[in-house]
C-alpha cells in the first residue's frame, strides 16, 4: 500500500469520529479537528507535516508546506488522493481557515463542527491544495534488494533447480534455502550480476535423488521451511 493509499485509508477509518474543540485538537481514533485529522493521516503513512493548517499561523503551516513543495494547484480536477485541500472565508489562498484530505478530484474527507469526520464534496470556498512534501510518493526511489540477499550474495555457490519438483533453492556456503518467490529469484540473480561484474549466477539442475545427496552433505542441515524435503531424504549415517 502506497503513501497516498495509507493516508486515505486512515481518513476513511476515521469517518464517524466526532469533531474536537479542545486545544489539543483531538484524541486519535475518537475525535479530530481539521488539522489534527490530516496530521494523523500523514503520520499513519510515516510522513510528518505541521500540526496546523495555516490560518493566521505564520510560516510553517500545512498550507505553507504545499506552496513550498511546488505542488500547489487551485484546479480541483488536478487533485490526487491524499493531497491536502484548503478553504478560506475570504477567497484568499494565503488566509486559509480549514483543511481536508482529497480523495481525488472534487471529493474529500474532513472534520467539521457540524458532523465530525465525513466524506464530502469540496466546499465552494476551496482555494487550492496539493501534496505538502517536495518529493511525491511516486518519486520515491526503488527499494533496495532484500538486505539478506545482498549480504549473502557474495557467498552464494549457485542456484539449484530441482527439476522433478519444479523447485528452486540456493546454496550459501554449507546451508540451503528455498526460493518460493519469483521476484526474490530475479532479485538474487540481479544482485549477483551487480556484485560480480555482470557475470551470470551459476544454475545447476538436479533430480530428486541428486538433491538428496546434496542435502546430506550440508553440515548445517535444512531450515524449517524445507523440513518436508529433509524428512523425505533423511541424513544417512
Amino acid at each position: 500500500m502506497g503513501d497516498r493509499d495509507k493516508i486515505v485509508a486512515y481518513c476513511r477509518n476515521s469517518i464517524g469520529c466526532a469533531y474536537d474543540r479542545t486545544p489539543s485538537g483531538g484524541v486519535e481514533g475518537e475525535s479530530y479537528n481539521c488539522s489534527y485529522l490530516t496530521t494523523c493521516a500523514y503520520a499513519a503513512a510515516g510522513l510528518e507535516i505541521p500540526g496546523w493548517q495555516g490560518h493566521q499561523n505564520g510560516e510553517g503551516s500545512q498550507s505553507d508546506c504545499v506552496r513550498d513543495s511546488g505542488h500547489w494547484t487551485n484546479d480541483p480536477d488536478e487533485l490526487l488522493p491524499g493531497d491536502l485541500v484548503f478553504f478560506s472565508r475570504y477567497g484568499d489562498p494565503y488566509n486559509t481557515g480549514h483543511v481536508g484530505v482529497s480523495l481525488g478530484g472534487r471529493r474529500m474527507i474532513d472534520s467539521v463542527p457540524d458532523g465530525g469526520v465525513k466524506e464530502r464534496w469540496l466546499y465552494d470556498n476551496f482555494v487550492g491544495g496539493g501534496w505538502p512534501l517536495k518529493r511525491l510518493p511516486e518519486d520515491e526511489p526503488e527499494p533496495e534488494p532484500h538486505e539478506q540477499l545482498r549480504r549473502a550474495v557474495t557467498a552464494v555457490s549457485c542456484l539449484i533447480h530441482i527439476v522433478d519438483r519444479n523447485t528452486w533453492v540456493w546454496k550459501v556456503s554449507d546451508r540451503i534455502h528455498d526460493l518460493t518467490d519469483e521476484e526474490e529469484i530475479e532479485t538474487l540473480i540481479s544482485v549477483y550480476a551487480t556484485e560480480n561484474d555482470g557475470k551470470s549466477m551459476p544454475v545447476i539442475q538436479m533430480t530428486d535423488d541428486s538433491y538428496a545427496h546434496l542435502v546430506q552433505s550440508c553440515k548445517a542441515g535444512l531450515p524449517k521451511h524445507l523440513d518436508d524435503l529433509n524428512n523425505k531424504f533423511p541424513p544417512r549415517s
